[in-house]
């Protein structure tokens, strides 16, 4: 019979052994079914949007086609003749951003308002995100259209694209318009991605998690508008709705990581052709700084201030915005000639 000293000593010495053992198995356990619940939560929703199932409340539908360009399905809508218009969104957005403008400038010009690679209607396939592989598949698309020259319009993002577009392609770009453009650094600048976005393997189950519900979409809504009447459930939905698939979050996470890649602000100068910048004087994203920055590095560019507007002007004030591109176009064309 062994001493009890001996006894309370293998006591001592086997019982945390053991806990630590049924501990980690339950640790395990857990692990095993929180995976297995964040795969089912993430395949429950679907990995795209169908135009088909939701074209009548898409504003323009009538207008819209695919092409498929470099192996990716790209949304476009298309309306108008003349003198091409190419109107590119900004981040998490779409052609939607232009649907208010689209129908006046088509009365003069062919406007042609694209979905990028994982926006919109457009695909959303793994690659690469970066604003220079968006300015390449927007060219392909106007090789696609048989389109040789164009004005390229751009907000926020969508800026920067037709920037690099305009330094990729110089003789295919009669002018541009830079609405509250990315594509300068200034203090104050801020992201409607969440910090917690860039987190590896965390942050994506943070975003879908938060992605459950519209107040996301809404609260970054709220951020690009001076006046937040604007911000209607219409306007919310239409941006939450690629925002709830699988692949509309996975490319806007990849469009967000990818940004700081390939910056241009070096060779803004080498830009000549008629540039108008045309900026919200309240953007709370991307300050009024920037737009006074990119004014200097263009040369002969002209910066035209709104006040009391944010991000998105050309949804905030179309009419405004509208009158200028027109404005600005039609004097640059008179001036060449």
């Amino acid at each position: 019979m062994p001493r009890p000293r001996r006894l309370l000593s293998h006591l001592s010495q086997s019982y945390p052994s053991r806990l630590i053992k049924k501990l980690f198995k339950l640790l395990l356990v857990l692990i095993l079914i929180a995976a297995i619940a964040l795969t089912v939560f993430w395949f429950a929703r679907p990995a795209d949007v169908s135009f088909d199932d939701v074209s009548a409340s898409v504003p323009n539908s009538a207008y819209s086609h695919f092409a498929d360009i470099d192996g990716v399905r790209l949304h476009y809508q298309e309306k108008g003749t003349g003198t091409p218009l190419i109107l590119i969104h900004g981040f998490t957005s779409s052609t939607y951003s232009w649907k208010d403008v689209f129908e006046p400038l088509a009365k003069s010009y062919r406007v042609i308002a694209v979905d990028l690679k994982g926006f919109g209607f457009s695909g959303k396939p793994d690659g690469d995100y970066t604003r220079r592989a968006q300015a390449i598949l927007v060219a392909h698309l106007l090789d696609y259209l048989k389109i040789d020259k164009a004005w390229l319009a751009g907000n926020s993002m969508g800026g920067e694209v037709s920037l690099n577009f305009a330094l990729q392609n110089p003789p295919r770009v009669a002018g541009l318009i830079l609405i509250d453009s990315a594509g300068v650094s200034v203090p104050g600048s801020n992201s409607l991605a969440p910090g917690y976005a860039r987190v590896p393997v965390v942050g994506p189950v943070l975003i879908a998690l938060a992605l459950t519900s519209d107040r996301l979409v809404r609260q970054g809504l709220e951020k690009s508008f001076y006046d937040d009447a604007k911000v209607t459930d219409e306007r919310v939905a239409a941006y939450y709705r690629p925002l709830k698939t699988r692949g509309g979050q996975l490319a806007a996470l990849r469009a967000r990581t990818q940004a700081g890649q390939f910056p241009i602000e070096q060779d803004l100068n080498k830009i000549s052709v008629p540039a108008l910048i045309i900026w919200g004087a309240e953007d709370a994203l991307i300050p009024i700084e920037a737009g006074r920055k990119m004014n200097s590095l263009i040369k002969g560019s002209k910066l035209v201030t709104i006040e009391k507007c944010g991000h998105v002007p050309q949804e905030e004030l179309p009419e405004r915005v509208f009158a200028e591109m027109m404005k600005f176009i039609e004097e640059s064309k008179q001036a060449k000639n």
